[in-house]
């Protein structure tokens, strides 16, 4: 008994080394960027890691350097409608497969699953050039309107994993109730939901709100661009200014730290009861 003590205690005390080191990887880089942001042009590059004299005037000097209000405003107008797109398309395809039978569901289903393999850098030039020929380029639309047809395939097999779990009793109640295929999809499916769909809503931020790429290929006049975007304003042509750079980083990190730091419950509940779901 006392052996087996003693192992346990290793292999616990092993686990939590491992832990340390590997939250000190990902620590490191980020106090790294707060630090940064606080020290003068000559103290980036020496070898003291915290600032001699704290800066706080680069968060200000970062605002004001850039069109910083604007950049949000463009990161705003593109955010909102994602998320909802994106949770509500997904979770109407993802109803249709957990609640619907029809001819082909299964292989239609696997198809869906298998769009998850294809990199983004294959319909990257098609779908480019099917927005400059509708004459969307240089707006807002190419980085909407996708999130409103299906939500993305990994969205849907999320919340359709969850719908299965959800007894069908309710789904038969309600028909002897009068309601409809809407009505039960509406009042009972999407708040009974709500889990998987919080965990979507916290990827769709994510990913919107990081989002650098998509921004730089369809956004091309400076008024528009979102936050992820504007920080290439700070690199000039022969200098770059490292501190408001990385003042600018992390005000734009915060809002992500903050809602991941609130709703992490929700993430990880909806994440862990979707795959403990049937399949």
């Amino acid at each position: 008994m006392i052996i087996n003590r003693h192992k346990w205690s290793i292999g616990r005390l092993i686990t939590f080394l491992v832990l340390i080191a590997g939250a000190a990887i990902v620590l490191v880089p980020l106090l790294w960027t707060v630090s940064t942001s606080l020290k003068s042009p000559a103290e980036v590059f020496q070898d003291s890691f915290i600032p001699k004299v704290w800066h706080w005037d680069n968060y200000k000097n970062a605002v004001t350097a850039v069109p910083f209000f604007l950049f949000l405003k463009n990161t705003l107008i593109i955010l909102v409608p994602v998320m909802i797109g994106t949770v509500f398309s997904s979770a109407l395809c993802a109803y249709g497969f957990a609640r619907f039978n029809f001819k082909g569901k299964r292989s239609l289903f696997l198809v869906l699953l298998a769009t998850m393999m294809l990199p983004g850098q294959v319909t990257m030039i098609p779908m480019f050039i099917i927005f400059k020929e509708a004459g969307w380029v240089d707006t807002f639309l190419p980085l909407i309107i996708p999130s409103f047809f299906g939500g993305g395939a990994f969205n849907i097999f999320l919340i359709r994993q969850f719908m299965r779990g959800i007894p069908k009793d309710l789904d038969e109640a309600a028909f002897m109730d009068g309601a409809s295929r809407w009505s039960i999809f509406t009042r009972i499916m999407l708040p009974l939901s709500k889990p998987p769909l919080i965990a979507v809503a916290i990827f769709t931020f994510m990913g919107v709100w990081n989002d650098f790429q998509g921004p730089l290929i369809y956004l091309n006049t400076n008024t528009k661009y979102t936050l992820a975007l504007g920080l290439s304003m700070f690199k000039g042509l022969y200098n770059v200014e490292w501190n408001m750079l990385m003042a600018a980083t992390v005000l734009i990190m915060l809002p992500a730290i903050i809602v991941f730091f609130f709703l992490q419950k929700y993430f990880i509940e909806g994440i862990s009861l979707s795959s403990a779901m049937k399949g």
